[in-house]
């Protein structure tokens, strides 16, 4: 490979100076080695560089890597690589997964600038159907909040006609937009498409505390037992861990920063514990089990959150197909 003129070497300097110590270093050894010398001299020796120049540097890049690729940067593609690089693959893979599913729906976005209660409060005076069609055109983020501070009489009849809603006929869904927005002053952007469904349901159950959920679903049971029990199964808790076999638990931990793995069993059941360190070497149990008692008390809410994304993990292991599970864990399958 020959080697690149002063020029070009202190345009790639400051490329590498601008990506940051870390970046730039993972660069840095990919690099031929005939390269990492001259390379690191012209870095010790850039002297000032100036925002032109380093806007000139990158802009350079910019347009030659787009050449190169063919593409222009941007796009889901990017975004799926940038959140691999950062997070792994599955955890991208789940991130990415609740950007994309949810980021065209526009319908009642008004609401989103509301506080879950003063929504709540105007939606527990309308029609069960009403309440169903809004929360069902809502990110299951916001719309979760938003079910649990419903009258508990109502909440199970909600969940019930989101998970068997059709689409809305388009005139009654402008008309129920249209209302909303006159009655809490905002503007709505309709989108049409297919929205409720079992898969929401259980997606906005998640979203909610544990005795809200259960009550619910309970509620829905009263309704129609096969509807919400196939809600159940689309769920996951992270109390469902103890269900499920050793291979999906091998699986997961590889997904899991042991940190976090250490607060999520802080405050987990004994048998949820075991199930865990049985299927790690002796050694990274014992570790593990010693940071949990070096640990000292911790606050219940951090130990929750840590659990949450251990469950979010499980979810995106499931998006990317690697797992198949159902509430009962038991019968999961590993797909290869």
């Amino acid at each position: 490979m020959p080697m690149p003129d002063n020029k070009n070497l202190r345009k790639a300097a400051i490329f590498i100076m601008a990506l940051g110590p870390e970046s730039g270093g993972k660069v840095m050894a990919k690099l031929p080695e005939s390269l990492v010398e001259p390379l690191a001299h012209a870095i010790a020796n850039a002297g000032q560089v100036s925002r032109e120049e380093k806007r000139r540097v990158l802009g350079e890049f910019v347009n030659l890597s787009s050449q190169i690729s063919g593409v222009a940067w941007g796009g889901e593609e990017t975004a799926k690589q940038i959140l691999e690089a950062g997070f792994g693959t599955h955890r991208a893979s789940s991130l990415l997964s609740r950007v994309t599913s949810y980021s065209e729906i526009k319908s009642f976005e008004h609401l989103r600038s509301l506080d879950a209660l003063t929504v709540a409060n105007y939606l527990k005076n309308e029609h069960a159907q009403t309440v169903a069609v809004v929360l069902a055109h809502m990110d299951p983020r916001d719309s979760g909040p938003i079910l649990e501070l419903l009258p508990a009489e109502l909440q199970g009849e909600v969940a019930y006609r989101m998970a068997v809603l059709d689409s809305p006929n388009v005139e009654a869904l402008n008309i129920v937009e249209g209302v909303l927005a006159s009655q809490l002053q905002g503007e709505v952007n309709s989108r049409r498409g297919k929205y409720g469904g079992r898969k929401q349901v259980a997606e906005i159950l998640n979203e909610t505390a544990k005795e809200t959920w259960q009550e619910i679903l309970d509620e829905m049971r009263e309704i129609d037992d096969e509807v919400a029990n196939e809600v159940n199964n689309l769920m996951f808790v992270f109390e469902d861990l103890i269900l499920l076999n050793d291979k999906y638990i091998q699986e997961i931990l590889k997904e899991i920063d042991g940190k976090e793995l250490t607060l999520a069993l802080k405050g987990a059941t004994t048998e949820i514990q075991d199930k865990i360190f049985d299927n790690m070497s002796k050694r990274a149990a014992l570790g593990i089990k010693e940071d949990m008692e070096y640990m000292g008390p911790v606050r219940l809410s951090e130990v929750e959150e840590a659990q949450q994304r251990i469950v979010e993990v499980v979810r995106s292991l499931e998006e990317a197909g690697t797992i198949v599970i159902g509430k009962g864990g038991k019968d999961a399958e590993m797909v290869s």
